[in-house]
């Protein structure tokens, strides 16, 4: 009877911690496969965007909170998922600058310290470093 009761109670005190553990990864828990193969935060949804070029990029945060993007090609075709690096815990805010320019863009997100960070993508393609603004009621970094 003693045996049995002591194996119950290390059942039990197994399953108490593997639940633990379980709950310790909501991350991991909350991913979406993707069928283009990056997976992300189910919660934080997929931002996309049309340039006036006809190119449409995506982005998500990876279940590593990472920004990830892909695009596509003058063919139609899928360029593959890049990390655009970060540490983003929120949806991510996406917006085209179509003016006089038809490729820049102004992407982020929710840091780890509760600040907005973004990065911009110029005409050439290439991308800015991560930096911290304060967005105004308008929407607008200050």
């Amino acid at each position: 009877m003693n045996r049995t009761k002591s194996a119950l109670t290390a059942v039990a005190a197994l399953a108490a911690f593997a639940g633990a553990g379980a709950a310790a990864t909501p991350a991991q828990a909350a991913s979406c496969p993707r069928e283009m193969g990056q997976k992300y935060m189910c919660e934080f949804g997929v931002a996309k965007t049309k340039l006036a070029n006809g190119t449409t990029q995506e982005f998500v945060v990876g279940t590593d909170h990472a920004v990830w993007t892909n695009w596509t090609r003058s063919d139609g075709s899928w360029n593959g998922w890049e990390s655009l690096d970060g540490w983003v815990n929120s949806p991510i805010n996406v917006e085209p600058q179509q003016g006089d320019s038809d490729s820049v863009i102004h992407m982020g997100g929710t840091g780890k310290d509760g600040h907005f960070w973004m990065r911009v993508r110029y005409p050439n393609g290439s991308w800015s470093h991560w930096f911290s603004c304060f967005v105004n009621p308008t929407n607008e970094c200050a």
